[in-house]
């Protein structure tokens, strides 16, 4: 495993009486990486996971569906103005921008070509904003370089970063832009990521 770890320095800023905010990038090739992290979640999961993928507008939020038959966790659509639920994995329509502002989604339908290729910068820096050293940002396989400001709005609000190995993804292109970026982060296979975010979750609770 390639390993860019830092991990000790970086989960002694995180406040173990949160629970995380998980953000989650994946692009082409990404789609089979995110439905083993998802399969993996405990029941007892302390904190929030939030999806955001490029799809095209104007076709049904299979992803959210699919995810729903394999997670053991509740698994919805953010909707705008409402409050994020912990021990819930949140997947946006493929129309939607996506961002929280505090505890609550900003959901915002916008078809537009620069909105789709940006959903998950959009995504990481609202998370990176609202929730700080409680976050973490997850790059999987994808094309392009999306994904690539948010992780690094996480790193520098305190959060914790990982990237899949890029010669474990189907297409590099996003891993490599997202340690371009931040080349302080936790890589590694899928498995290995998804070990590590329950490795880090352990003892968080949710808020009240």
């Amino acid at each position: 495993m390639n390993d860019h770890d830092q991990s000790s320095d970086l989960e002694s800023k995180q406040d173990p009486d949160n629970g995380l905010v998980v953000a989650i990038g994946a692009s082409a090739g990404g789609f089979q990486e995110i439905c083993l992290i998802v399969e993996q979640l405990p029941t007892q999961f302390a904190g929030t996971l939030l999806i955001a993928t490029h799809r095209q507008p104007d076709k049904p939020n299979t992803l959210a569906t699919i995810l729903g038959h394999l997670a053991r966790v509740e698994v919805d659509e953010p909707v705008d103005e409402e409050c994020m639920e912990c021990t819930t994995i949140y997947v946006g329509a493929p129309n939607e921008r996506v961002e929280v502002e505090g505890e609550e989604f900003d959901v915002e339908d916008d078809r537009s070509r620069h909105a789709r290729i940006h959903r998950i910068d959009d995504l990481f820096k609202s998370v990176a904003e609202s929730a700080g050293k409680n976050a973490v940002g997850i790059i999987l396989s994808g094309m392009l370089e999306d994904g690539k400001e948010g992780l690094r709005a996480i790193h520098k609000a305190g959060g914790f970063c990982m990237v899949q190995d890029p010669g474990d993804a189907d297409f590099r292109s996003m891993p490599d832009n997202a340690l371009d970026a931040v080349p302080i982060a936790f890589v590694g296979t899928t498995q290995a990521i998804s070990s590590k975010l329950m490795e880090i979750s352990i003892g968080r609770r949710c808020r009240d």
